[in-house]
């Protein structure tokens, strides 16, 4: 069976997992129930399965631009995020640099202390549409999550809901365990020292004693 490459193809995914008889043409223009429901519910679920965990398949570098205002306070920079961002996994040009607990999102802004640099670089999570690029066990999770909104409001389903959502926690672990072995950890040794600076930078503070503690 060839892999699915359509949110219809993946819906009919989540039926099949309940057993369920009637398969679905169409999510742009649903004519039957289960085609509404799923029309409703893809694109949520989806999104919502994007930003569970920093998959390898949907990840992206961009450079952020930085905004002409600076926000009101607590920052000196604002960055655009891109159109297509949906869940950040580093800021700066890798893993290892010491932006993440320096910086906040807001709305679609990131708001950092950046020495008005005019870019930013970043690594996201992005809107991946294209259920051709994927991932196979990305693709298998989001059909066991379809499955459980499905169970909650189709009739005639062969299998529970209980059922359905242990399989679901079965296929995340593999999906997870297998992005971890596709990107692993780099560790490295952090200053405390740096750190500790950093953040007497950010508050402007220090008590004079304890930058070392």
């Amino acid at each position: 069976m060839p892999s699915p490459t359509s949110p219809v193809a993946v819906c009919n995914l989540a039926l099949d997992l309940l057993r369920y008889s009637s398969l679905i043409t169409s999510l742009d223009t649903p004519e039957s129930e289960e085609e509404s429901l799923a029309a409703r519910w893809y694109d949520p679920t989806r999104l919502a399965g994007l930003r569970m965990y920093p998959w390898n398949f949907a990840r992206k570098r961009a450079t952020l631009s930085r905004r002409a205002v600076a926000p009101a306070f607590g920052y000196a920079d604002a960055y655009a995020l891109p159109s297509d961002y949906v869940d950040y996994c580093f800021v700066g040009e890798d893993a290892d640099e010491d932006y993440e607990t320096d910086f906040v999102i807001e709305g679609r802004d990131l708001l950092i202390d950046n020495d008005g640099a005019a870019a930013l670089p970043m690594c996201y999570i992005y809107n991946v549409e294209d259920v051709a690029k994927f991932d196979p066990i990305f693709t298998m999770l989001l059909a066991h999550e379809l499955a459980v909104v499905f169970s909650n409001s189709l009739t005639g389903i062969n299998k529970s809901q209980a059922a359905i959502s242990k399989d679901r926690d079965r296929w995340e672990a593999k999906a997870r365990a297998k992005n971890a072995q596709e990107n692993p950890a780099i560790v490295r040794y952090k200053s405390h020292i740096l750190t500790k600076r950093r953040s007497v930078r950010r508050s402007g503070q220090s008590d004079g004693q304890h930058l070392f503690s």
